[in-house]
């Protein structure tokens, strides 16, 4: 089981899922008694067809993008985790708060939410 407790309610964590995805979310909370986490927001890295710059696009397309409402995540799919670099995890708060984040290295990062 994956310990979390190094992650609090806000934090911005990359995730290897065991299927090779990167899911990059708002951590909300762990719950050790159902070997989950619940995060806001989940998207996933990919290469814009038009550009070739990376980009973040919801993992689960059917959800609400809008909405706060936690996704759960088994722990025994969850490889490994950790905070992303600061322009992943500027891309990912600008695309989902709409909150602009001073420019840095994210020349090569566009956001999709």
């Amino acid at each position: 089981m994956l310990v979390t407790s190094n992650y609090k309610k806000n934090d911005i964590v990359s995730i290897k899922l065991s299927t090779g995805e990167e899911v990059v979310a708002r951590f909300e909370s762990s719950n050790s008694s159902a070997q989950t986490i619940d995060v806001i927001k989940p998207t996933v890295l990919t290469l814009n067809p038009q550009d070739g710059k990376v980009m973040l696009i919801p993992w689960l397309m059917s959800i609400d993008v809008k909405s706060s409402d936690p996704v759960q995540i088994k722990d025994s799919q969850i490889v490994a985790m950790a905070i992303p670099n600061k322009a992943i995890a500027n891309v990912y708060l600008q695309g989902s708060s709409g909150i602009a984040m001073p420019n840095g290295n994210t020349e090569k990062l566009t956001g999709l939410l």
